[in-house]
């Protein structure tokens, strides 16, 4: 069994250049101030804050509304949501050349191009690491733009949410498609999906045990996975629950990046004594062969 984990990167890099994707680091807030929603609010200070460093943004922005996100959350989710693949995504390259009986498939990503490239060639999703036939699995264990909280409609307007101890809704998830993805981040004014907050730790505050089990499903196939292929994924040691379980596990690690890259992977590389860790300097559609290759050993 492989796992392949995907990150902003690689969606960032799955079309050709005239075609738009969800945006990287200081763009993706710009992109979020150009829509007019409560990030074109904030004060210039705090805009300086998130273009600089979106996690340091959120983390003030965090603290400076009494831990209330969901606005900013849900119009997160709705932009990320909006990208669809085109008949060149690379997804759809990476789907067919992998296929699903060895591969498990999980992303750090709040956008929801894997699942509709996935649909796109006639296939199924699951959220979970159980193989049925017809079926991706895509573990994503930051949340997603469409797990949204199972409430009644009636809760999802006129009521705050906010500042409730580990997590502000705490109910069952329900993953729902794009359109209803969208209709949602329109007209569900109280409430967001369950992502994880851009920001250190990356904190859930929306149906966090959800995301955890995503999580739990993850890390229970890396450790038992002979080979891990990473695609789009910033060496960011801080995020201990990512990169230090990638240092003791005992399969092997293929890390597709770009020269800038390969000195965080390096560090992380030398902390861990991990010594069946490969960089490949390669853009995703070039990884997709590699790990095609790589997977048949």
């Amino acid at each position: 069994m492989a796992v392949v984990l995907l990150g902003a990167g690689a969606s960032f890099g799955s079309e050709e250049e005239a075609i738009s994707t969800p945006p990287l680091g200081p763009s993706l807030f710009k992109e979020l101030v150009k829509k007019g929603g409560v990030a074109s609010e904030l004060s210039e200070e705090l805009k300086q804050k998130f273009e600089d460093d979106f996690e340091k943004g959120m983390e003030a922005y965090y603290e400076g509304t009494n831990k209330n996100i969901m606005t900013f959350q849900r119009e997160l989710a709705e932009y990320l949501a909006s990208f669809k693949p085109s008949d060149n995504n690379v997804y759809l390259d990476l789907i067919r050349e992998l296929g699903n009986e060895n591969v498990i498939y999980s992303s750090l990503n709040y956008d929801l191009l894997f699942e509709l490239s996935v649909f796109k060639l006639g296939y199924h999703i699951t959220y979970h690491s159980n193989y049925a036939q017809d079926d991706f699995c895509i573990l994503k264990i930051h949340g997603s733009s469409n797990f949204w909280p199972n409430i009644p409609e009636v809760l999802a307007n006129g009521f705050e949410y906010e500042g409730n101890g580990i997590g502000d809704i705490n109910a069952g998830i329900k993953p729902v498609s794009q359109p209803e993805t969208l209709h949602k981040c329109a007209n569900w004014g109280s409430v967001a999906p369950a992502i994880a907050m851009f920001a250190v730790g990356k904190e859930v505050r929306v149906c966090n045990s959800y995301v955890e089990e995503q999580y739990a499903m993850w890390k229970a196939e890396v450790e038992k996975s002979s080979q891990i292929f990473i695609v789009g994924v910033r060496v960011h040691e801080v995020d201990e629950h990512i990169w230090s379980l990638l240092g003791r596990i005992e399969g092997d690690v293929t890390y597709f990046g770009f020269e800038s890259d390969k000195a965080a992977f390096d560090r992380w590389k030398s902390t861990h004594q991990k010594k069946n860790a490969d960089f490949v300097n390669s853009d995703f559609k070039n990884a997709v062969p590699i790990m095609k290759q790589r997977i048949r050993q």
